[in-house]
């Protein structure tokens, strides 16, 4: 079949591809916030072998905008005959090389104009005595007053930029770049979010510390607004003045690190997992900010809680959580680990990198590969973290209020309950000696302990405590003078692997909770609960006659069961 074309059609004239004025506007939204956005000048400098960048944030008198911002590094230059090519979207000397940071040809550009609506470049290259200008200005696009970007000489650097260029003695570099981002309007104090600027200028320090930690423990100097960015290391493992300082003559490397290789496709991917200072983490609860730790508190542990920090030839371009990529999930002990995954840009596709380098997600094949490489140093190292815990709570933390709700609720029940009657015969200084023992209570040093435990055992229906002991025993049971003294073996596998886990669980953080790791805890307790009762059947069952021995024992446990889970229930707290 032919398919014939109509006739006496009207043709309109030929157009351009792209409306450059409306597609520069559209390109300011292209996913850039100020970090990442001042990220890309910075790549820049160090892809031109500069040794020194300086970032400026030049404000208005109020000090509530900022009007510019002035990058100059003592790179190489730009020759004048590619300086136009440089500004326009699309040209790269490095177009798709994978062994540097850049890529695409678009970065610089796209994060000037994601801030501002001017973009400029001055420049002296290495040999060159004259200096060299180009620009773009959004305004004047927009206006049909510039068509084409022009490299141009001129006689000097406006004098407001001259300070990032000098030297310590006051000399130009002898090779520089200027790059101003002017006509900011993007970066007004409060803006859309309600950031002050000074707080925008923290987290943009805070970013250059960390993405750039490598360069920066190589002898890479990045300034910003004329203080020097100490490098800020997740893993602790790359010394700075800022961190020795803080630990002073306490030891600040990290305690242990283990290093993985993964191989992608003949690539190597190296997975580095490091467990902080133990004084960082010495007492549970202080997270690293507070208390005995609060000297910390620059360092931002919290903030590492689950991250992984993603570096692409050395350079970070993730820092975030990785939905559940830890084994069961997200722990409130991962603030004192680091982790690093650290591969080439060969294998962007893999992390699904983006012209806009702020995020990275692995694909199916080689997320697996890293949630495996993580299950043993992740594991190992929570358990060491809890290590110095379980001792603190050994000696500061007292064990007979581990069970205060649950003790509570009974005391309530046990006003109208029938006043037991068992005792066993021991005398109330050897149940004491006992408790003591397992509650680690210095006698000399905590006298008050030590009476205000005589009291509860003397006054309470049952005293709850948790004890260790080696065999299968899950509990031992004091009677004294009607009341009853209960010590849990921790070491029985019912408390270490079904009560542990739940009590974990219920500790956590709300926004850490795996709902698949809470799905198998839920599943291991019910089913748990089910051996439990079939286990006390089967010791029943030992008895040749037990109903007639246990019937009463049933239905005690029973009526009280009941009665102490009605007052558990009207415990007003978040189940």
């Amino acid at each position: 079949m032919v398919i014939k074309s109509k006739t006496n059609v009207s043709m309109g004239d030929p157009v351009d591809i792209v409306l450059v004025d409306k597609a520069l506007e559209s390109f300011r939204d292209s996913g850039f916030d100020l970090p990442t956005a001042v990220g890309e000048c910075v790549d820049n400098s160090w892809e031109a072998r500069a040794t020194t960048i300086r970032i400026n944030a030049l404000r208005n008198n109020k000090g509530d905008v900022i009007e510019a911002l002035v990058f100059g590094d003592n790179g190489i230059g730009i020759e004048p005959n590619i300086l136009a090519s440089v500004l326009q979207l699309g040209y790269s000397t490095r177009y798709n090389q994978r062994t540097g940071l850049g890529r695409y040809g678009v970065g610089v550009k796209l994060a000037a104009l994601s801030q501002a609506r001017r973009l400029e470049f001055y420049t002296k290259p290495k040999g060159h005595q004259q200096i060299y200008h180009s620009f773009v200005d959004l305004d004047m696009v927009s206006n049909n007053e510039q068509q084409f970007i022009e490299a141009k000489v001129v006689e000097a650097v406006p004098d407001q930029y001259l300070s990032s260029i000098l030297d310590k003695s006051g000399n130009q570099f002898d090779s520089w770049t200027i790059v101003v981002w002017s006509k900011v309007d993007r970066l007004v104090h409060g803006g859309r979010y309600g950031q002050s600027l000074n707080q925008k200028e923290s987290e943009l320090m805070q970013f250059l510390a960390r993405a750039y930690r490598k360069f920066i423990s190589n002898g890479f100097v990045i300034e910003l607004n004329g203080k020097v960015v100490e490098l800020c290391d997740p893993l602790f493992s790359l010394e700075s003045p800022f961190v020795t300082n803080i630990f002073g003559e306490d030891k600040w490397t990290a305690d242990k690190s283990e290093t993985t290789t993964i191989d992608i496709d003949g690539t190597e991917i190296l997975i580095t997992v490091s467990l902080y200072p133990e004084i960082v983490r010495r007492v549970e609860g202080e997270g690293g900010w507070k208390g005995s730790a609060k000297r910390f508190a620059p360092l931002k542990i919290p903030d590492n809680q689950g991250c992984i920090s993603i570096l692409r030839n050395g350079r970070e371009i993730y820092y975030d959580q990785i939905p559940r990529i830890l084994p069961n999930g997200i722990e409130k002990v991962d603030r004192f680990i680091g982790i690093e995954v650290s591969f080439p840009g060969t294998l962007d596709e893999y992390f699904q990198v983006r012209n806009v380098k702020r995020g990275a997600q692995p694909v199916d094949k080689l997320y697996t590969k890293i949630q495996k490489a993580l299950i043993k140093p992740v594991t190992e190292y929570r358990k060491e973290i809890r290590v110095p815990w379980e001792k603190t709570d050994k000696k500061n933390k007292r064990k007979e209020e581990e069970h205060l709700v649950s003790t509570k609720a009974v005391t309530r029940a046990e006003e109208t309950n029938p006043k037991g009657r068992g005792d066993s015969g021991e005398s109330i200084k050897g149940i004491l000696d006992l408790l003591i023992e397992d509650l680690d209570i210095d006698i000399a040093q905590e006298p008050k302990r030590v009476e205000e435990l005589k009291a509860k055992v003397e006054t309470q229906a049952i005293t709850m405590i948790d004890s260790s002991w080696p065999g299968s025993n899950f509990l031992e049971l004091t009677h004294y003078n009607g009341s009853s003294i209960i010590r849990i073996n921790e070491r029985h596998i019912f408390i270490a692997k079904v009560y542990r886990a739940i009590k974990n669980l219920a500790n956590q953080e709300p926004s850490t909770i795996d709902v698949t790791e809470t799905r198998r805890v839920a599943r291991l307790v019910q089913n748990a609960i089910d051996v439990l009762i079939m286990a006390y059947a089967k010791a029943e069952n030992m008895h040749p006659d037990p109903d007639r021995v246990y019937s009463d024992l049933r239905n005690y446990w029973g009526q009280f069961t009941a009665a102490y889970v009605r007052e558990l229930l009207s415990e007003d707290f978040d189940f």
